[in-house]
């Protein structure tokens, strides 16, 4: 049991953290080393822990110094001759080796070796032990081992380092410049989720290996990169000899200021204050070789090119065994450049995390209230993960009353905040000019569409659709899942209100239309332009659109049309005039007319999509359709045939389903050699098939319900391709 006096120091060790824990042999050195080692620190105002003997009585460590080591972020050890006959200062040691935290050990009057190999003096107290514990072997190896451990630490000898006024001035110094890594360190508390990320980083990160070795951290903007990195830096940055957290690489490079933090760099690497170097690369062999014998942590916070790290490591291309490089980074293909292949996906926040973070941000609960989880349900929806946007909109929110709040998160939902779309638009400032339209197009149009989809089209309007795609993806503005284009809903609003700006009052004046009234309005109004590049039309909620046969002719840019939920709501009492030239994906549910406008090229058409149309004939004669890859004229009941196709070499799929009027395919079929689907389910009427002779490609035919089909062509060598026959 303690005294009344012990447990009051134990009390009050409890409630107390500290930066320092110094561990001796009170006999030794308590009354002089040890005495003006702490006074040096504490007049640095360093909170150091010093033990009472009355913390030392009974046969084990007791619970208040157990709890002072885990509550110090650095360990001082003064060893010291006598040092191992004490078992207190022995479990003091094994616990601090336990801990895994910044360890400075100072070799008072002994040899580093005697530690490592327990010779001379600590022989001699190790035979005690061994005589004292005989059935409590465990015990003793234990404490050998912790012994041998932190005899192999760099640390500070006095033999070397003299006089003690010296070797105190040393240790301080050492002390602070280990607190001053620290001092920024990440504190897990209140970092939703940031410490079962870390665990998974530290997976991958393999600290007990010896060799060299580079991690990556990828993710979009705002979601956690930075603080992963920062939390996963603190947390084992004792176990090398020098540590640097390069911070803002990207910022730095457009500032024209790369050169001064490489300088920085360097300096507190290899410890050298006045190092410069103003080359690219990194000549001095010297400076190479001092940096491949250094066991080093170094972290390259928001690398958006290769080129930031080739000059900062210009020429470095050895690094100390056990050293780590962590890079962060919104640029997938920044990593597999410098040849990462350890890359951690930073994903979102999931469901409670997010709800946890949010209440943290916007009420300062842990436990949220019945309405506080309601409005948190209705923000998160908007914030799907994010915790940057997490815990701007929370903080937002903070403070304020109900009414404020729910209002606030209504119009939300409409508009995110301008700061969460400043963070995150700088990832779309740095895309090109054809990845930036890519990246509206898929805002407005494609999220959620099929890869090949999006691809295909955006191939027709892009010189680099696949390249632009996959930067896209890279730079973690979409992603792919199950192989569909998926985009964070901010990213998404980002890209809408971007093309918002582009004219906040004139509709017509934007690039690109997406809300079905808008769509109605300036094509009711008849008032398209030639700024427009795409216009998506869902008329489920919208009167009849009446268009005017000239609503098309303004619009001659226009790429991407889109009508749908439109059977029987778009009319066109007095036909249409033309159709834009520079159309490449047309999509018009229920088009109203017997044929297309006579005023239409569809050299540039990819798509074709007219479902449930009028349509009797597409058009008269032959067409040069090069980039036309799918017909989909599906339950357009009134179709009787289909035109020449002779001049659309790319055509790879045809659906026809339920078009049941059609008497007859075109002979000009056996041409496409890419044609891959053709479909005619329930094309009742239709009697005769042409031949495929030249159809290599076909893998899937349907003519299930042609119930009047009277010949089938002969099934060559050249359809071996075929996968699926239906005829049922």
């Amino acid at each position: 049991m303690f005294s009344s006096q012990s447990s009051a120091a134990a009390d009050t060790i409890k409630a107390r953290t500290y930066d320092v824990f110094l561990s001796f042999r009170g006999k030794d050195t308590r009354d002089g080393f040890v005495s003006h080692l702490y006074k040096d620190l504490c007049r640095k105002n360093i909170e150091t822990f010093i033990d009472d003997e009355e913390l030392r009585k009974g046969d084990e460590i007791s619970g208040a110094l157990l709890k002072a080591i885990q509550a110090s972020r650095v360990s001082v050890i003064v060893f010291s001759k006598d040092y191992a006959s004490s078992k207190w200062c022995l479990a003091e040691l094994v616990k601090i080796m336990d801990c895994n935290k910044w360890v400075v050990p100072v070799f008072y009057g002994v040899d580093p070796r005697d530690l490592r190999n327990q010779t001379g003096s600590f022989a001699d107290a190790f035979a005690k032990h061994e005589e004292n514990f005989k059935h409590e072997s465990g015990k003793v190896k234990t404490w050998r081992s912790a012994l041998t451990a932190a005899g192999k630490l760099s640390g500070w000898d006095s033999q070397v380092t003299r006089p003690d006024s010296t070797l105190v001035d040393k240790i301080v110094e050492d002390v602070v410049k280990k607190l001053n890594c620290g001092s920024s360190s990440a504190n897990l508390k209140g970092l939703v989720g940031i410490e079962r990320r870390m665990q998974e980083v530290l997976s991958l990160f393999q600290d007990g290996f010896p060799d060299f070795r580079m991690l990556g951290i990828w993710g979009m903007g705002g979601i956690g990169k930075t603080t992963l990195a920062d939390a996963i830096y603190h947390h084992v940055s004792n176990g090398f000899q020098r540590c640097c957290f390069l911070a803002n690489v990207r910022e730095h490079e457009e500032q024209r200021e790369l050169l001064k933090l490489r300088n920085e760099f360097l300096s507190t690497i290899l410890e050298d204050e006045n190092l410069y170097i103003s080359t690219p690369t990194i000549g001095s062999g010297f400076l190479k070789d001092r940096l491949s014998k250094k066991k080093v942590l170094i972290v390259c916070d928001d690398v958006s090119k290769l080129s930031q790290i080739e000059f900062l490591f210009g020429g470095i291309y050895r690094i100390g065994p056990g050293s780590r490089v962590i890079v962060t980074t919104r640029n997938k293909q920044v990593l597999v450049q410098c040849g990462i292949d350890l890359i951690y996906d930073m994903k979102e926040l999931d469901k409670d995390e997010s709800v946890q973070l949010f209440c943290q941000c916007a009420f300062k609960s842990t436990n949220p209230t019945e309405y506080q989880l309601k409005l948190s349900k209705m923000a998160l929806s908007v914030a799907k993960g994010n915790p940057l946007a997490i815990r701007l909109i929370g903080s937002s929110l903070y403070g304020k009353t109900k009414s404020y709040q729910e209002s606030e998160v209504k119009k939300l939902n409409k508009v995110p905040k301008q700061d969460i779309q400043e963070v995150l638009k700088w990832s779309f400032d740095g895309l090109d000019c054809e990845e930036k339209e890519m990246f509206l197009d898929i805002a407005c149009f494609f999220k959620g569409k099929h890869r090949d989809y999006v691809t295909r089209i955006m191939d027709a309007c892009y010189d680099s659709a696949h390249s632009g795609i996959e930067n896209l993806i890279d730079k973690s503005l979409i992603s792919v899942s199950q192989n569909q284009i998926a985009m964070h809903d901010l990213l998404q609003q980002m890209g809408l209100n971007i093309v918002r700006d582009e004219s906040p009052l004139k509709l017509e004046k934007r690039s690109r239309l997406w809300i079905p009234e808008d769509s109605y309005n300036v094509l009711s109004e008849n008032n398209g332009t030639e700024m427009l590049r795409g216009i998506e039309l869902d008329m489920s909620q919208l009167a009849k659109l009446e268009l005017e046969p000239t609503a098309m002719m303004k619009m001659r840019k226009l790429r991407f049309l889109k009508f749908y939920h439109s059977y029987g709501r778009i009319l066109l009492f007095k036909g249409l005039l033309s159709l834009p030239e520079e159309l490449r994906y047309l999509y018009w549910e229920g088009y109203p007319s017997r044929s297309l406008p006579t005023k239409f090229d569809l050299g540039y058409l990819v798509e074709l999509d007219m479902r449930k149309s009028h349509l009797e004939q597409l058009w008269e004669g032959k067409q040069d359709l090069v980039n036309l890859k799918v017909i989909t004229l599906d339950f357009s009941l009134n179709l009787v045939r289909i035109p020449d196709l002779s001049r659309a070499p790319n055509l790879e799929k045809i659906n026809l389903l339920w078009c049941s009027n059609l008497r007859d395919l075109p002979s000009s079929l056996q041409h496409l050699e890419k044609l891959t689907l053709l479909n005619v389910n329930s094309c009742e009427n239709l009697r005769s098939l042409p031949s495929f002779y030249k159809a290599t490609s076909l893998t899937d035919l349907d003519l299930g319900g042609c119930s009047n089909l009277c010949s089938f062509p002969e099934i060559m060598g050249t359809m071996e391709s075929l996968r699926h026959l239906v005829l049922s």
